[in-house]
């Protein structure tokens, strides 16, 4: 007993001082020292549940930089095999990308203790999973696609078209609001249990067992988390507020989710429309228009991704790059953050447009 005693011990140490690292690199190294602020513009709005944390613009990308990860899963998947991705490559860029954004964020104010619990939170999470999942593909799972050969399972396709509709689910909705019960009864359901080869036979029973084992796991944590998280932080406010120049009646009659609250004058015009991707893709047809952005809850700088050939961006009037990450499954994009004037965005987003990039995401607060 006491010899089982020392080993649990034991291994709980070594899971604290893991658990540890991250927190003890983000909070020591990753940090600027806060200096006084040069003056800031007053608000063009002064009302309640306007203003938003100008930290949750930058500190929300590393939850969508793992909406990111499954995306290029998914797009490896489409070419090849799970043990060709790049699992450790996507743990170090999680970490590092929120290394980069803490120490912007810091220069100006001290992070919202809820924001530090749910970043920490997801991030060890994430590197567990791909951890683990890592280690297994390029082992087992390697193996398995070995005996399998060239042609792939109706077990590896289903797994790969739900991952892509899971990285699609992920850009309007929380992870665990994910239906991973109904999806791993389809799986089921969906994935005829015969094979057309003898050799497909080990791959079938083993993806099956994978599968079942993830989606069983996921759906249990899932069911935690959404309960903790509603219960603690309450439902997330699905509207933000923004101060528009040069709207007209046209681009409301053109653009159904925008709610006119109120005009200020000089041509700004306050505005309420949903967040999340929905606010991307509705700042982008603004900006295509010809419309200007004068201030997004309160705050006048933002942080945006943007999918770029290699190379070059163009001269992009008060932005400056925070960091650059590959994306394996198209080599020859990568994935550039981008600290942003909100008076420049919409400038911002057309610039880049015309130069060839993709606006990905405005992180919004």
């Amino acid at each position: 007993m006491r010899r089982w005693a020392r080993r649990v011990a034991l291994a709980l140490v070594v899971l604290l001082v893991v658990l540890a690292v991250p927190v003890v690199w983000i909070e020591g190294y990753c940090r600027t020292s806060r200096a006084a602020d040069a003056q800031r513009p007053a608000r063009l709005v002064d009302a309640p549940g306007y203003a938003r944390r100008e930290s949750d613009s930058y500190l929300s990308f590393p939850e969508w930089g793992i909406v990111y990860a499954y995306d290029d899963l998914a797009g490896v998947l489409a070419q090849g095999n799970e043990s060709d991705f790049a699992y450790g490559r996507w743990i170090a860029g999680f970490w590092q990308t929120y290394c980069a954004l803490n120490r912007v964020v810091t220069a100006h104010e001290a992070t919202g203790l809820d924001t530090q619990i749910m970043l920490y939170t997801i991030g060890w999470s994430f590197t567990a999973e791909l951890g683990i999942k890592g280690a297994y593909e390029k082992t087992v799972g390697r193996l398995f696609e070995w005996i399998r050969g060239p042609e792939k399972t109706a077990e590896d396709a289903f797994a790969q078209r739900d991952l892509h509709d899971y990285a699609v689910f992920l850009r309007q909705t929380p992870w665990y609001a994910y239906p991973f019960g109904p999806r791993l009864r389809a799986y089921w359901r969906e994935t005829p249990l015969s094979a057309v080869r003898w050799r497909h036979w080990p791959r079938k029973l083993e993806r099956r067992v994978e599968f079942s084992l993830e989606y069983g796991v996921k759906a249990l944590y899932a069911a935690v988390i959404g309960y903790a998280s509603n219960t603690a932080l309450g439902l997330a406010d699905l509207e933000i507020q923004t101060v528009v120049v040069g709207l007209t009646p046209a681009d409301v009659a053109a653009e159904p989710s925008i709610k006119i609250l109120r005009e200020l004058g000089g041509g700004r015009t306050l505005v309420v429309t949903p967040r999340y991707q929905t606010y991307t893709d509705l700042l982008i047809r603004l900006a295509r228009r010809g419309r200007d952005i004068a201030e997004i809850a309160g705050n006048d700088r933002i942080l945006i991704t943007v999918l770029a050939p290699i190379g070059s961006l163009p001269p992009l009037a008060g932005a400056r790059s925070l960091f650059e990450l590959p994306i394996q499954s198209r080599p020859a994009e990568r994935r550039v953050g981008l600290d942003v004037p909100v008076a420049e965005l919409a400038a911002t987003i057309r610039a880049l447009e015309r130069a060839g990039a993709t606006v990905e995401h405005v992180y919004d607060y």
